[in-house]
């Protein structure tokens, strides 16, 4: 059976769209691909997106369908995504979902990009990238063969740069924005600007878009509030979301969501849930042998008990990891999405 064929009998198509981009980094890559692919929508360039994570999803039209998952994810997924895209599709968004650095190159490979995004290198995966963020620009930047590069000025001031120029990549830097939604917008209008896009269009169409399930926001409980950062998978991108609450640490209690396929991850948030003169520190989810000195284990089953526990804390702010119960608690508020507020 010629390829042709066998791509009309599975539903997708026998090449790429001529509008590629491919969306990396430790963090925000959901996020960003949701922006890029309802700007090019607005473009009217028929985009098809798909973003990983807990809630694989494909976008397209301007709608959300969830890819379904018979066992854990795989890169090999991502090659599988590309090859069954609708003929429709006129330019496509994609989230590289490799973890391992030996994995890294292949979704540039499969895509061959017409530019990529780097929303940032902080340090991540300390189990297979290693420590700090030279190693986590090492693993990021070894997935990029070439071309066109956008990422953060905060990004492209350390060795990710270097490592870059000497792959033979274009740097394009943006400004950084005061908060993470404002430094993705900051990266769309780049993108786009490259792309010969009206800027109006798509970043009037990305702004305007609904915060995703896992976006950092703020719900009432009860007596308390809780502040959803648990997609902040590193102490650097918590501290700057505890932030932007405006909340003083001694009058909140942090909350590490853990696990057990994390298990490095509550190890790097030492220094953030010790070092910060919390009210209290208490980690939540897959319970793990050892707990940081002056940090409580407490059992939180359910989305009723995560509720239960911030009206009576007062003020929550949640980390580590979204899979598990916040999950859970944040799907139940979008089906019902009373008393969220984005900052």
């Amino acid at each position: 059976m010629n390829k042709s064929l066998f791509q009309s009998l599975r539903g997708g198509r026998a090449s790429l769209p001529p509008m590629r981009i491919l969306v990396t980094g430790a963090r925000g890559k959901s996020s960003v691909t949701r922006l890029l692919t309802a700007a090019l929508e607005a473009c009217g360039a028929a985009p098809a997106g798909r973003i990983t994570g807990v809630l694989p999803r494909e976008l397209f039209k301007g709608r959300e369908r969830l890819i379904l998952r018979a066992g854990p994810g795989s890169v090999g997924e991502m090659k599988w995504w590309l090859g069954s895209l609708p003929y429709e599709a006129g330019s496509v968004v994609l989230e590289n979902s490799a973890v391992a650095p030996d994995l890294q190159l292949l979704a540039w490979r499969w895509l061959k990009p017409s530019c990529t995004v780097l929303t940032n290198v902080r340090p991540d995966h300390e189990d297979a990238w290693g420590k700090g963020e030279e190693d986590a620009a090492g693993v990021l930047c070894s997935g990029i063969g070439g071309g066109p590069v956008f990422l953060p000025e905060s990004a492209a001031g350390g060795m990710a740069a270097a490592l870059l120029s000497a792959r033979g990549c274009e740097l394009r830097t943006c400004p950084d924005g005061k908060n993470f939604r404002e430094t993705h917008l900051s990266l769309v209008r780049g993108v786009c600007e490259f792309l010969g896009l009206d800027e109006g269009k798509a970043l009037g169409a990305a702004s305007a878009l609904a915060p995703d399930v896992a976006d950092f926001q703020i719900f009432d409980e009860g007596e308390g509030r809780l502040a959803c950062a648990f997609s902040a998978n590193d102490p650097a991108s918590a501290i700057d979301l505890f932030a932007e609450t405006g909340w003083r640490s001694q009058e909140t209690t942090a909350l590490f969501n853990s696990r057990k396929d994390r298990t490095f991850r509550l190890a790097s948030f030492k220094s953030f849930l010790c070092g910060l003169n919390w009210k209290r520190v208490a980690v939540s989810g897959s319970r793990p042998l050892f707990l940081p000195p002056g940090v409580e284990w407490v059992s939180i089953k359910r989305a009723e008990d995560l509720k239960t526990f911030v009206s009576f804390e007062g003020a929550v702010f949640g980390c580590g990891n979204v899979a598990g119960v916040p999950l859970e608690y944040l799907l139940q508020k979008r089906l019902r999405p009373e008393g969220g507020k984005r900052i």
